[in-house]
C-alpha cells in the first residue's frame, strides 16, 4: 500500500486527510502526521496504519484530558471518568493519565493539598468533612489522611471552628429578636458537625463561644 494524497481538511486547517491507494483511510492531526514522518508516495503496512490511527486517539485523548483540566485541578478518577465518558478505550486511557502523571499535571497529592487549603479558606471546615469529600473524589484514603495530617494542625482547626461559630452566632443575633439559648446551643452544634469538625472540638468551641456572648450580654 502507498499513500497517494494528503490534503487539509477545508474546515479544519490543522488536519490532514490520509489517502491510500487512492482511498480515503483516515482523518489526522498535523501533530500525529509529524510524529509518524508520514509523508505523500511513503509505503505503508497495516501495522503502520493500525499505529497511526492509535497514535491519533491518544493525542486526542490527551487533548480532552487537557480542556478538562484547564478549568481546574482534578483528580486521576475524574479524568479517568471523563475520558471514558467521551468512549476512549481503557489503554489509551491508562496511558494518558500515566503521561499526564508524569508531567505533574496529574497529581492527587497536589490536588487534595490545595482543595484542603482552598475550602478552608473560603469555608473553614474540620477534617471529617473535608476527608469526605475528598474521598468521593476517589483520592486514596492514605493519601487523603496524609493530606490532612499535613494541611491542617490542631491549632487551625480550633481557629476554624471559633470562626465558624462566631459567625454563626453573630447571623442568629441578628435574625433572632427573642433568643433561646437552648435553641441557639443545639443549632450551632448541629451546624460545626456538618461543618465536619469533631465532637470535641464542637464541644470545646460551643462551651467558648457561648461564654463570649454571655459576656458580651453582661456588658
Amino acid at each position: 500500500m502507498r499513500v497517494t494524497r494528503i490534503e487539509t481538511q477545508k474546515r479544519s486547517p490543522n488536519r490532514k486527510n490520509i489517502y491510500v491507494d487512492g482511498e480515503f483511510v483516515a482523518g489526522v492531526s498535523d501533530e500525529t502526521l509529524l510524529r509518524l514522518g508520514l509523508r505523500t508516495g511513503d509505503e505503508i503496512d497495516p501495522d503502520k496504519l493500525a499505529s497511526l490511527q492509535a497514535t491519533e486517539e491518544l493525542l486526542n485523548a490527551k487533548r480532552a484530558a487537557l480542556r478538562f483540566l484547564s478549568y481546574r485541578l482534578r483528580t486521576v478518577r475524574e479524568v479517568r471518568d471523563k475520558l471514558r465518558e467521551n468512549e476512549f478505550g481503557d489503554d489509551v486511557i491508562s496511558k494518558t493519565v500515566y503521561d499526564l502523571e508524569q508531567s505533574g499535571l496529574l497529581n492527587d497529592k497536589e490536588f487534595a493539598q490545595t482543595y484542603i487549603r482552598d475550602t478552608f479558606a473560603i469555608r473553614p471546615s474540620g477534617k471529617y468533612l473535608l476527608k469526605r469529600r475528598l474521598l468521593l473524589l476517589g483520592l486514596d484514603k492514605s493519601l487523603v489522611d496524609e493530606a490532612l495530617d499535613e494541611s491542617l494542625e490542631n491549632e487551625s482547626q480550633e481557629i476554624a471552628a471559633l470562626e465558624a461559630a462566631r459567625k454563626f452566632i453573630k447571623k442568629a443575633n441578628a435574625l433572632q429578636r427573642r433568643k433561646d439559648p437552648l435553641k441557639i446551643r443545639n443549632r450551632l452544634v448541629n451546624f460545626l458537625s456538618r461543618r465536619g469538625f469533631t465532637w470535641d472540638m464542637i464541644t470545646k468551641t460551643v462551651k467558648e463561644v457561648l461564654e463570649e456572648e454571655h459576656q458580651e450580654n453582661v456588658e
